[in-house]
């Protein structure tokens, strides 16, 4: 069947069972380019906007007494923000990796030690857990 050189009228489509002309590509890509450009315009006044706010906040953070510069600021009371709360969670870790594989006097006069985790294990592998005999009173707490 060949393709009619003029515009289908409704009833040569509704024969056929389908569309017979093409979709115009001029409109869709008329509606690409206003996109880009709008896409592109929006960008460009987000960028402007943070720039403003930058500005704002760097004048804002500006000693607003020339005479108080050398004063230091007293800190709000707690609780308080953290700063880096990353950095505090790593140092946490840092100082619990420590106390699980060093070993350090807690109280010397005592004879109380800290043993690293893994040779801690093999102490009480070695020795077993202290139990109760059965009628055995408990042991005073030390």
């Amino acid at each position: 069947m060949s393709h009619p050189t003029h515009a289908p009228t409704k009833e040569e489509t509704l024969a056929a069972g389908h569309e017979l002309s093409d979709a115009e590509a001029g409109p869709i890509l008329r509606f690409l380019v206003f996109l880009t450009v709008l896409t592109i315009v929006t960008m460009g006044v987000i960028a402007l906007f943070y720039n403003f706010l930058e500005r704002r906040e760097a004048a804002e953070k500006t000693a607003r007494y020339p005479l108080a510069v050398g004063q230091a600021r007293a800190l709000p009371p707690p609780p308080r923000l953290q700063n880096y709360p990353f950095r505090d969670l790593r140092d946490m870790r840092r100082e619990e990796e420590r106390l699980l594989t060093t070993y350090e006097w807690v109280d010397k006069n005592a004879g109380t030690v800290r043993l690293p985790i893994a040779r801690a294990i093999e102490v009480v592998a070695a020795q077993g857990l202290p139990y109760r005999h059965e009628g055995e009173a408990p042991a005073a707490p030390k």
